[in-house]
């Protein structure tokens, strides 16, 4: 998430009401996750653009990177284009 709002407030995107909700799929014996599927959330004022943050996001982050390969990993994106992105959105203070 960190990698997301860093990347977004780089760029200076209007992006809001960024949420991530993970869903993960346990099996075996240990018990062990098979899958984790990321659901990423957000107002944009552009779909492309969020799409492209959050690629860049994804290949930054540490947990995405231990994980792929290991087991059926998952984003789905679900951004609402909307002119109503609230304008005073700063990602930096939601790292601090």
């Amino acid at each position: 998430m960190s990698n997301l709002l860093a990347a977004i407030n780089a760029r200076q995107a209007k992006v809001s009401e960024v949420l991530i909700e993970v869903t993960a799929t346990p099996s075996g014996s240990p018990p062990r996750f098979t899958e984790i599927e990321l659901c990423v959330s957000a107002e944009c004022a552009d779909r492309e653009l969020f799409e492209k943050l959050l690629e860049i996001a994804e290949r930054g982050c540490v947990m995405m990177n231990t994980l792929r390969g290991k087991l059926d990993l998952h984003v789905r994106i679900d951004a609402r284009v909307s002119g109503g992105v609230r304008p005073n959105f700063n990602a930096a203070a939601l790292l601090e």
